[in-house]
């Protein structure tokens, strides 16, 4: 028994304001009801009558008693079946909510229903708290709730020098000491005025605080046929800011069921809280009468596709009923407590565990603090409705085990926690056994100190609070896992994961990361096969924003560029949209007109393969393409801001100079978007009246060949960024940077000349401050990248470089534009290592300073650009600007390249740091 069980809490509150009859809005039906006087008050008393079940994570209610008065319905009425429910949290928006309900049976002979709520919501900082705990959106409706005909909708209020009114009615029920009196009171203090701090002091608290309650179960269901079954059952309520502090929660459940026929009957649902779920690990109870998806194919599904609808997903009726004894462990909370080993630590923190509950009830330890369980199930029965055809299962105590945990994370905002998990059972041995790695999940890697310092504390936190709790045979053991070579090997062996997961559920509205949960087959360190959960996290977002469309994007890393790219155009299915896209036009193949726009017009050095497409990959793919039929295939690209200073700048001399073919022979033709013929059109307000190339405006088929970049500007440069090289004027820093919009400008471009397909040359990277420019120590990234939407390419791409991909204003507006497709990603998750993104202070410099000022921004780059000297010629022959570049050339040296391909000293040493600051 807690310490406050049992014990419960009483207290009186007084709101008053006005109702509209027949109006919707509350404001509205406020104003209405005040303009004809149809006033409303209650006088309530809400009874917790246990307190310690009333703060537990799914369990919030409390009882409504008193009376209502209403005039217009002919005076005062008792309240009956008041319910009362505080800070409980909004299924759809996560906003926490104070929700009083009641009926009431009126002069008239008819019952009506009230219906109301607080709406507790930061949305100026700490100033709206008044407001938010003061008024009462209130609805009432006839009949027995709130699908009965609208009465009508106001404003109640209360009023706030009534609040030492309501303060000296508390009152404590139950058999209770006067110390626990007192605590009573301040447990539900700290529990109310924790809730308020979060929500509107959350900008300058530090900490984070939640909570989850967990249930596990593995073993055997008897079919109504009398056969036996196996299971794996996973079910949990998370509260806001689980794991990692992001202010988000999910109430979840994850059933496989053994099937003779499909292998696996799937069950699962996800939502931020998941009502008619209740879960109370210590006196033993589940219950959960609600939706729940069955997933007819496919092991994955997510969050947002369970709100949104998807094929595979068939929605039923679940009632799930489950008693058990839990027997509980106590350990110490880590990563806090440095010690080698925590085993002797727990019976010194189990003393004074409770001695801190006593002082401050609610307070949450400092730290990771996961209390588990042992279950033993007593009953149970888990039925599911699928279009009116119920199905039930029973829990076989004798050969059903499980765990469960009442866990609390009371945390730091910074570093974000990484947070990896893993519970395997064996029901028939009574084992569970718990792997929990520990780390520091970093940001946008583009604040050098703030990342590193990040990464020392992960690996801090990493070698401290990566442990394994072995539940077996009525003892809890807790042992070091070995985490890798760093680590010596020592320590107990991870699960080893078997095959694709059985069911995973991709909790994908998380801002932060995308929080998973699955149901897997695995070897324990004992090397036997058992069915596990595991938690983890993914950095690719894959869910859509602006956008109902779906698209498949494949990032495949292997040793050979060729094979690479034939696996993704394979995966895409580019050939098939391709064909598809010709189908549509009418016309013969030979007439069909594909251009491909690479990324080359800003290599300086042909030694630097960084910053420029991978010729051989393009003429792959031109031979791809040939090989289907199509003969009418250009490459093309437009003039850049080096010819204004460089000779032998123009895509040709450029294309030559790099090892594109310029001859035909490799069966494409070569155009200079810059000197094609064009036509003036106008394509929106920052392009204004424009000369448009003709053959990219007549161009049936569009393809961006770009080159993984880092962009002083835009963070990152790829498919998208890539488009902006084909606007056609080559003098780009005046006529795009200075008097237009580099941003802007190109997704005018792009609405007006949709591009097909996105590729990206990631074989060799350049990464740091310069990757644009050059990159003297490339990084060996060797991946292909490819699918037929450009958000979703460079979405993936950029994930990849460790970054937020919307930091850029290119994928921001071209979000706004055209919308985010959710994404099938295939392939290659993994973020670049080592890599360096642009740290923001550059960005501001090219932004503010070079950018806004054209003659200073032309100086900066006329002094500061560098070509291969022995093939460009620099055009400038002012001997002020000779000599000022003469003085920056050991600066040029330490960053570029120098024919064909020397290093200097500095640009070695350069090199190394990035490659550190990057690692």
């Amino acid at each position: 028994m807690g310490y406050l069980e049992g014990i419960g809490l009483e207290f009186n509150e007084q709101m008053s304001g006005w109702i509209g009859q027949g109006k919707t809005d509350f404001e509205e039906g406020r104003l209405a009801g005040e303009n004809a006087g149809t006033d409303i008050i209650f006088d309530l008393k809400i009874s917790i009558y246990d307190l310690e079940r009333f703060l537990d994570i799914s369990d919030h209610t409390a009882r409504l008693t008193g009376t209502v008065t209403f005039e217009k319905l002919g005076g005062k009425f008792p309240v009956r079946d008041g319910v009362f429910n505080l800070f409980t949290l909004d299924p759809n928006t996560g906003v926490r909510k104070m929700i009083y309900c009641f009926r009431f049976a009126a002069a008239d002979g008819l019952t009506y229903f009230l219906h109301g709520y607080k709406e507790v919501k930061s949305d100026w900082g700490p100033f709206d708290v008044l407001q938010d705990m003061t008024t009462l959106f209130t609805k009432i409706y006839k009949g027995q709730d709130a699908t009965g005909e609208l009465y009508g909708a106001g404003e109640l209020f209360f009023k706030l020098r009534d609040l030492p009114s309501m303060v000296s009615s508390m009152t404590v029920t139950g058999n209770a000491s006067i110390k626990q009196k007192f605590d009573v009171i301040k447990a539900f203090g700290y529990f109310a005025l924790g809730i308020l701090r979060e929500e509107y002091l959350h900008d300058i608290d530090p900490l984070y605080d939640t909570e989850y309650e967990n249930l596990v179960l593995s073993g055997a269901l008897k079919l109504e046929n009398g056969d036996l079954t196996t299971f794996f059952f996973v079910s949990g309520a998370h509260e806001r800011g689980f794991p990692w502090g992001d202010g988000e929660s999910f109430g979840d459940i994850l059933l496989l069921i053994g099937d003779e026929i499909s292998g696996f009957k799937r069950y699962c649902i996800s939502k931020r809280r998941l009502e008619g779920l209740r879960i109370d690990v210590d006196r033993g109870n589940y219950s959960y009468d609600g939706p729940i998806f069955e997933l007819t194919e496919g092991y994955a599904t997510s969050f947002s596709e369970m709100g949104a609808g998807a094929a595979n997903l068939v929605e039923c009726q679940a009632s799930f009923r489950i008693e058990f004894d839990a027997t509980r462990f106590d350990f110490p909370p880590f990563p806090f407590l440095l010690s080698k080993d925590l085993g002797p630590l727990a019976d010194n923190w189990n003393e004074l565990e409770p001695k801190i509950r006593e002082i401050l009830p609610i307070d949450r330890p400092l730290g990771i603090h996961i209390v588990p369980y042992t279950v033993t199930v007593n009953q149970g029965r888990l039925s599911v409705n699928k279009g009116g055809s119920v199905t039930g299962y029973d829990i076989q105590p004798d050969k059903t085990f499980g765990e469960a945990e009442n866990s609390t994370f009371r945390n730091t905002k910074e570093p974000t926690l990484l947070y990896s998990y893993i519970c395997g059972l064996r029901p028939e041995e009574r084992v569970a056994r718990v792997q929990i790695h520990s780390n520091a999940l970093r940001g946008q890697r583009q604040r050098w100190i703030k990342d590193h310092l990040e990464a020392y504390i992960g690996a801090m936190v990493s070698h401290i609070a990566s442990k394994e709790i072995l539940l077996k045979d009525g003892t809890l053991k807790i042992s070091k896992l070995a985490m890798g070579q760093e680590d010596g090997g020592a320590g107990v062996p991870c699960f080893v994961k078997l095959g694709e997961p059985l069911i995973e559920v991709n909790n994908d509205h998380f801002p932060t990361a995308t929080f998973q949960r699955r149901i897997i087959e695995v070897l324990d360190p004992e090397d036997k096969k058992c069915f596990a959960l595991e938690e983890d996290m993914d950095l690719m977002k894959t869910e859509p924003i602006n956008s109902g469309a779906e698209a498949t994007v494949v990032a495949i890393k292997i040793d050979d560029p060729i094979v690479a790219l034939d696996d993704v155009l394979g995966r895409t299915e580019f050939f098939k949209t391709l064909e598809d896209k010709f189908s549509k036009s009418g016309k013969p193949k030979e007439s069909f007109s594909i251009i491909i726009k690479p990324n080359f017009m800003f290599a300086y050095n042909k030694a630097d393969r960084t910053t420029y497409t991978d010729p051989n990959l393009v003429n792959h793919l031109v031979s791809r393409i040939k090989d289907k039929g199509f003969s009418n295939v250009t490459v093309v690209e437009a003039q850049s801001s080096y010819g204004e200073f460089f000779d032998k700048r123009s895509v040709r001399e450029v294309a030559e100079y790099v090892g594109y073919d310029v001859t035909g022979n490799s069966g494409y033709k070569l155009v200079d978007l810059t000197l094609d013929r064009s036509e003036e059109m106008l394509l929106g307000p920052h392009l204004g009246p424009h000369h448009i190339p003709l053959t990219w405006r007549d161009a049936d088929f569009r393809i961006s060949f770009a080159k993984n970049k880092t962009h002083s500007y835009a963070f990152y440069t790829l498919t998208i960024k890539n488009i902006y090289g084909a606007l056609p004027l080559p003098f780009k820093f005046k006529e795009y940077h200075c008097n237009r919009d580099i941003y802007y400008t190109t997704m005018e471009y792009l609405r007006a000349f949709p591009v097909d397909f996105g590729l990206v040359d990631a074989y060799v990277s350049a990464d740091g401050p310069f990757g644009i420019f050059a990159d003297s120590q490339p990084n060996l990234t060797h991946t292909i990248i490819g699918g037929a939407n450009l958000v979703a390419v460079d979405w993936v791409a950029a994930t990849k470089m460790g970054i937020d991909p919307m930091i850029s204003d290119y994928m921001r507006l071209a979000v706004d534009a055209f919308g985010k497709p959710r994404i099938r990603f295939l392939g290659d998750k993994s973020v670049y290592r080592p890599w360096l993104n642009v740290p923001v202070i550059l960005t501001l410099f090219t932004h503010y300073g070079l950018d806004t000022n054209y003659y200073f921004g032309y100086l900066f780059y006329l002094v500061a650009c560098y070509m291969d000297d022995s093939h460009f010629n620099f055009k400038c022959k002012s001997g002020f600007i000779v000599e000022l570049r003469k003085i920056l050339k050991p600066l040029k040296e330490a960053i570029y390249l120098q024919a064909p391909g020397i290093r200097s000293p500095l640009n070695v040493l350069i090199g190394k740091l990035e490659e550190l600051l990057g690692s």
